[in-house]
């Protein structure tokens, strides 16, 4: 019987052959993952297979999973050829009686004791074979130590929507009914995931399971459909992850004798608690970042867009420069509208890319070289996957994507096919030429609808794996495009943060967090966001009005501090007053950057519960060695009280006086007012050695 234990930092991996209960002189090789110091038998192990994969045509191993999930399908009957192990991690050479191979990897990540997990499937038979599913990593034997059950476990979700991304939102497991029934029979479980091009609508890709004990939380590389599990049977517990399956997203693949499938990489960490795995992951993902040398310092950010609305110009840009010269803004973005027909408006006319004479008479290249003549990047926004029903685009159908023979269709958008040589044609020539010509040094990508299960290939494949072939494209113009302009920056934004996902975030310098641009709730949905999301990447708006009051400014400002300050709104005739919140608001930051960029968060203590109109507070601290950031938002006027914990302050940007009293920062209760902006970002130091 195949039995390994390996010890890598603070955690333990157990690969273990089990027999396959209800199924006499069958075995199944699992996987388990527990904090090295707990006391694990692992013959008491209850594991299911570590290869969850399923074939048209398989049989099911569990009574009634039918509709509910195609783990444990006949092919997961694999046995062990070969473990190579090292202190970088295991891989595994796996295979079945019928020609299936497989290669199954775990990488350890030393420096921030996270695991990556993926599978490659080899077709070692004379037959061609249909992939139905392929998880990236299945990991089972979960169990709180103590109990050696899942009583007393939680299940932890992001949920995602619109302006709302990355809610964190937890479930106990008797909630979810994944308890055992009386008699042990039936399967538990709960699943979920995206459908479509948005990786994140709906819930971001990551799970935590937790026990008074421990937690083990995971993320996953998704550009295209995905989908998560937590699968109960009988004793056993399960959690998977990978690309979403045929029964959830449609997708099915057809694999060639010899020909290899590969998944994509599954992230997975083991600690005390929620946020020392976030930490964790968004440390390993900020390590796996290769961005221009002009990132570095964190540059501050001017988009146009909640300055014109979608109407930008030559005229205005120029006010808006001569506006901006005494702030440190280091790169300033021309947002949608750049390419707006004369006869109809910018939102529909996407897609033919060509700048406006009117709006831009010297051309849209001499905006560019006067940004460049003030000290700043300039930047663009594209939409470049669609086309706008007012474009010319739009009729092209010989360069759209298709389902069932038909331009596939949302609204007032349709999806050009990356695949295609005559879409990488027009591309070049519309795209970017522009941005070669013109030197742009920073590119806004937007994404504003999603394919759903997919699309026509002429391989004859399901939908989902043509909108898995569709996103692999998209992935892959993010390298043509840094290719063809050495230094770029990319923004990744999809209706705010709906493709915010490991993969595509490893390939850009930042993402927008949100379309949550000027409400009261950006603070609470940033913070989430950062959960996930290395800080140095999330982008966060401040927009200045003129008629708001000096409070909401610094609310504002306090926001975008949570991670890369993009600033728009109204900066043409700011009073003097507003001009110097600003400046010390940007000095401020300056001054925490490096905390953002590389501290950890140690809490996020909000006890606001419905965002559209906020009541409560919320208290942000985020520590790197002897010092400490701590962000605070409110719209009530309650007091709001901040430990200091040994702690003095070195300094603050706040909206309001605060006093210091026995260890605690206080911003003592507004009187006369239900709804006050109140924020302040405050830089704390270690008192003594």
């Amino acid at each position: 019987m195949f039995e390994r234990k390996y010890i890598f930092g603070d955690t333990a991996i157990y690969f273990r052959e089990v027999p396959l209960e209800g199924h006499e002189g069958k075995q199944v090789v699992g996987l388990a993952v527990y904090p090295a110091a707990a006391e694990i038998v692992p013959q008491d192990l209850r594991l299911d297979s570590l290869i969850q994969v399923s074939f048209a045509g398989d049989a099911s191993l569990v009574d009634y999973t039918a509709g509910v999930t195609m783990r444990n399908r006949s092919s997961v009957l694999v046995h062990v050829l070969s473990q190579e192990a090292d202190e970088e991690g295991v891989v595994t050479l796996l295979a079945d009686d019928a020609g299936n191979r497989y290669i199954h990897t775990l990488r350890y990540f030393a420096k921030t004791g996270v695991f990556s997990m993926d599978v490659v499937y080899e077709n070692a038979s004379d037959e061609v074979r249909t992939l139905e599913y392929l998880a990236s990593g299945s990991i089972s034997g979960i169990a709180c130590p103590k109990l050696g059950n899942t009583v007393g476990m939680a299940l932890t979700r992001m949920t995602s929507a619109w302006s709302r991304e990355c809610r964190i939102r937890t479930d106990s497991f008797a909630h979810l009914g994944l308890d055992m029934s009386w008699a042990r029979y039936g399967v538990k479980c709960e699943k979920w995931g995206e459908v479509g091009s948005m990786a994140n609508r709906g819930y971001y890709p990551f799970a935590a399971l937790s026990c008074a004990d421990y937690t083990l939380a995971a993320t996953l590389e998704a550009p295209a459909s995905w989908q998560m599990e937590v699968y109960l049977e009988k004793e056993m517990c399960a959690f998977s992850a990978g690309l979403g399956d045929y029964e959830f997203a449609h997708w099915r693949k057809e694999i060639l004798p010899g020909e290899r499938f590969a998944s994509e990489k599954m992230f997975f960490t083991c600690k005390g608690d929620l946020l020392s795995c976030c930490n964790a992951l968004v440390h390993e993902q900020d390590s796996r970042l290769c961005v221009p040398p002009a990132e570095e310092k964190m540059p501050i950010l001017f988009n146009e867009y909640c300055t014109t609305w979608g109407c930008p110009s030559q005229e205005n840009i120029a006010a808006i420069l001569e506006a901006l010269r005494p702030f440190p803004v280091d790169i300033f973005v021309i947002d949608c509208g750049w390419y707006k027909p004369d006869d109809k408006g910018w939102g529909n006319a996407i897609g033919d890319w060509i700048p406006s004479k009117t709006l831009f008479p010297a051309g849209i290249g001499a905006v560019a070289d006067a940004i460049r003549a003030e000290g700043m990047i300039p930047g663009i926004w594209y939409e470049f996957e669609v086309a706008g029903r007012d474009s010319e685009c739009f009729s092209r159908e010989d360069m759209l994507l298709h389902r069932d023979g038909m331009p596939l269709t949302m609204k007032n958008r349709r999806f050009l096919d990356l695949r295609l040589e005559r879409v990488d044609r027009y591309l070049e020539e519309r795209f970017l030429r522009l941005l070669r010509e013109n030197r742009f040094g920073y590119l806004k990508i937007d994404y504003n609808d999603s394919i759903g299960i997919g699309c026509d290939s002429e391989d004859g494949s399901a939908p989902g794996e043509g909108g898995r072939q569709v996103a692999l494209e998209s992935l892959r113009w993010l390298d043509r495009i840094k290719a063809a302009v050495p230094d770029i920056i990319l923004e990744n934004c999809s209706s705010g943060g709906s493709r915010i996902e490991p993969l595509r975030m490893s390939k850009v310098s930042m993402c927008s967090f949100s379309d949550a641009h000027e409400c009261d709730e950006i603070p609470f949905v940033a913070a989430n966001v950062t959960r996930v999301v290395p800080a140095r990447q999330v982008q966060i708006w401040a927009v200045l009005r003129a008629q708001e009051s000096l409070s909401r400014t610094i609310y504002s400002l306090c926001a975008a501090m949570l991670g890369r300050i993009c600033l728009s709104g109204d900066v043409l005739g700011m009073t003097e007053e507003k001009r110097e919140c600003l400046l010390r608001g940007l000095a401020f930051y300056r001054k925490i950057c490096d905390i953002v960029r590389n501290g950890d968060i140690v809490g996020i203590d909000c006890n606001v519960e419905y965002y559209r109109a906020p009541k409560g507070r919320q208290i942000y601290t985020k520590q790197l060695g002897r010092r400490r950031l701590v962000i605070v938002h409110s719209v009530s006027p309650d007091e709001i009280c901040i430990p200091t914990e040994g702690y003095r302050i070195a300094d603050s940007f706040a909206s309001e006086e605060y006093v210091v009293a026995d260890g605690t920062i206080i911003f003592p209760a507004r009187t006369g007012a239900e709804h006050c902006y109140r924020a302040a970002a405050m830089l704390l130091e270690r008192c003594g050695k």
